[in-house]
C-alpha cells in the first residue's frame, strides 16, 4: 500500500490553504482600469467572486504508459493545456472500453466503465484539435460503418417493399376467399409469407445535444455504445435538453445511464419500451462562462449529476505556446500506440445478450489485494466526509469517489490489456486513486469560483449595463423599465444593488436627489465598475 497516496493529505492541505491562496491570487477585477470614484474617494471595492486559486498539476504519470504518454504528446504538439489533453484521452478510452467491460465493485455491484467528464477551457485553447486526434479511431470506424449501413439500408428498404407486396397479396387473397377450401388455401399462402425483414443497426457513435426522447429513439435503432461528446458544450448546456422544462428529466436519465440502468420509456402517443444493455460516456468542453452555468446549477448539484462527473478547469496556455517547428501529433509514437489500442477495442465485436443491441460486457473484478486497497480508501474517504473535515462540503462527490476510481482502473485495464483483460490489479487501482484525489482537490479549488449566487451574477449584469450607458447616477425605475429582462424583477434588482453597495461599487445617495426631473427617495451613485 502506498500510505501517502491513500491519506489524501494533499486535499486536506489544499482545503486548509484556500483562504491564503485566495488572498495571494489576482482578482477577476483589474483595479488599474477602474474609473475614479465620483465622490473623490480612492478606495478599492471588494471582489464579488472568490478568485480562482492556482491549479495543481494533473498527475499525468498516473494515466500510465499508454494514456499518459499520449496526453503528453498531445500537449507538446498541439500545445493545448496538459489537463485538457488528459481529460480528452481518458474520455476516449472510456468510450472504447465501455462496450466490452463492466467493473465489479468490491461490494459486488456491476457497473459500466462509462465516465462523465467536464472540462472548462477558454476559446482558443485548441479543444477541437485535441478531440480530433483522440477520437479519430472511433470516428473513422463510425464513418466506415455508416458507409456499409447506407448500402444495408437500401437493401432493407427493397426487401421491406417486397415483403409488403407479398403480405398484401396474401391478405387480399384471404379476404376474397368465398369457400372454406379457398379460405384455407389463402390462409396457408399467408402463413408461408416470408418473415418481415429486420432493419440494419445504425452505427452512430457520437451525439452532441440529444433530448431524452431523441436519445431513446436513437438507442432503439443504433449500436448500443454512445458518446455524448462536444468541444462546444454550449450547444448542450444552452440547448433544449437542459432548458428549464427538460433539465431535471435529462439529468436524471444521464445518471441512470451512468449507473447502467435500463432505459425505460412509457408514452401514450408513440409507444412504450425498455432498452437494456446501453452505455453512454460523456465529455463536454466549454468556455468558463458557459460551464459555470452547469457547475453552479442547483439542480445539477442536488440531483447528483455533478457528483458523477470528473471536472477540470485548466489554466490557459494562450500566450506561451511558442514553437520551433510544426509537428503532426499523429506522427508521435505515443499517439500512434493509443490509436492502435483504441482501434482494437473499437473494431472488436462486443459481447451481447439477447440481441445485437443489448450489451453483456465481460466482468472485471478487483484482485484480492486491490479489494483490500479499495476498503482502506473507502474508510479514508468516509473519515474525510465527517462534519468539520475537509470533504464534508463535497459529500456527494466523495461518496462516488471510490466507484469512479474503480471505473478509471477498469478503463486502464481495458486499454493496457485489450480484449485479454480479466482483472483489475493494485497498480491500476492505486493510479486511479491518485487521479480521484486530484479531481476532489480540483473540485475544492473551483467550488467557490463556479458556484455563484444569483445576486452576484445579477450585480455583475447591472454594473455592466450601467457602465454601457455611461450612467453614474440612477434610480430603480429606469432599470425596472429599460434594464435587462432578468433585472425587471424588483426583488432580484434590490438584491443586486445590495451586493454592489456592500462591496463598494455603489453608494446610496441622500434622499431628495433629482434624477430625470424626479425628486427621489432612493438613488445610487456608481463608484466602480465590475
Amino acid at each position: 500500500m502506498d500510505d501517502e497516496m491513500l491519506t489524501l493529505d494533499d486535499i486536506v492541505e489544499a482545503s486548509r490553504n484556500k483562504s491564503t491562496a485566495a488572498q495571494t491570487e489576482a482578482s477577476y477585477i483589474d483595479y488599474s482600469t477602474m474609473p475614479p470614484s465620483i465622490t473623490g474617494q480612492n478606495y478599492a471595492p471588494e471582489p464579488l467572486r472568490a478568485p480562482l486559486p492556482k491549479a495543481a498539476p494533473y498527475p499525468v504519470g498516473a494515466l500510465g504508459d499508454v494514456l499518459g504518454v499520449a496526453a503528453t504528446a498531445l500537449n507538446e504538439t498541439i500545445k493545448a493545456p496538459l489537463t485538457l489533453c488528459c481529460q480528452s484521452v481518458l474520455a476516449s478510452a472510456s468510450l472504447a472500453a465501455q462496450s466490452h467491460y463492466d467493473v465489479v465493485l468490491p461490494w459486488g455491484e456491476k457497473k459500466p466503465l462509462s465516465l462523465f467528464l467536464l472540462t472548462v477551457a477558454e476559446s482558443g485553447e485548441r479543444k477541437s484539435g485535441v478531440d480530433d486526434v483522440v477520437l479519430s479511431a472511433a470516428k473513422a470506424q463510425e464513418r466506415q460503418d455508416m458507409e456499409v449501413y447506407a448500402d444495408e439500408q437500401k437493401f432493407f428498404e427493397a426487401e421491406l417493399s417486397r415483403w409488403k407486396e407479398i403480405a398484401d397479396a396474401a391478405n387480399k387473397a384471404a379476404a376474397k376467399a368465398k369457400s372454406q377450401i379457398a379460405s384455407d388455401h389463402a390462409a396457408e399462402a399467408k402463413h408461408t409469407c416470408p418473415e418481415k425483414p429486420e432493419p440494419p443497426i445504425m452505427p452512430l457513435r457520437f451525439v452532441t445535444e440529444p433530448t431524452v426522447e431523441g436519445l431513446y429513439k436513437l438507442m432503439a435503432i443504433s449500436q448500443p455504445s454512445l458518446g455524448l461528446f462536444s468541444d462546444e458544450a454550449g450547444l448542450l448546456i444552452g440547448g433544449h435538453a437542459l432548458n428549464s422544462d427538460n433539465a431535471l428529466k435529462t439529468m436524471a436519465r444521464w445518471c441512470k445511464l451512468w449507473d447502467g440502468a435500463a432505459f425505460d420509456r412509457v408514452r401514450a402517443g408513440d409507444g412504450s419500451g425498455v432498452l437494456y444493455g446501453r452505455r453512454l460516456a460523456m465529455h463536454q468542453l466549454a468556455q468558463p462562462d458557459v460551464m459555470a452555468q452547469l457547475l453552479g446549477d442547483r439542480m445539477a448539484n442536488g440531483q447528483g449529476l455533478l457528483a458523477r462527473c470528473l471536472v477540470a478547469w485548466p489554466e490557459s496556455t494562450i500566450g506561451s505556446r511558442h514553437i520551433t517547428v510544426f509537428e503532426q501529433p499523429r506522427q508521435r509514437t505515443g499517439i500512434k500506440r493509443l490509436f492502435a489500442k483504441l482501434k482494437t477495442l473499437t473494431e472488436a465485436a462486443p459481447r451481447t445478450g439477447k440481441n445485437e443491441q443489448e450489451l453483456d460486457p465481460v466482468e472485471l473484478p478487483l484482485s484480492e489485494a486491490a479489494q483490500q486497497m479499495a476498503m482502506e480508501a473507502m474508510n479514508q474517504f468516509e473519515t474525510l466526509m465527517q462534519t468539520g473535515n475537509d470533504l464534508s462540503e463535497l459529500r456527494d462527490r466523495a461518496s462516488k469517489a471510490l466507484e469512479n476510481a474503480c471505473r478509471i482502473a477498469g478503463v486502464f485495464t481495458a486499454i493496457e490489456d485489450g480484449m485479454a483483460a480479466r482483472e483489475i490489479d493494485t497498480d491500476r487501482l492505486s493510479r486511479a486513486l491518485v487521479l480521484i484525489q486530484w479531481y476532489l482537490k480540483e473540485t475544492l479549488r473551483i467550488k467557490g469560483a463556479a458556484v455563484i449566487p444569483q445576486s452576484v451574477t445579477d450585480a455583475e449584469s447591472l454594473s455592466r449595463w450601467l457602465d454601457g450607458r455611461d450612467c453614474r447616477i440612477f434610480r430603480t425605475a429606469m432599470v425596472l423599465t429599460h434594464g435587462p429582462s432578468h433585472l425587471r424583477n424588483k426583488k432580484r434588482l434590490d438584491a443586486a444593488i445590495g451586493e454592489l453597495v456592500t462591496n463598494g461599487y455603489l453608494t446610496e445617495n441622500e434622499p431628495g436627489m433629482v434624477i430625470d426631473s424626479v425628486v427621489t427617495k432612493k438613488s445610487w451613485s456608481v463608484q466602480h465598475v465590475v
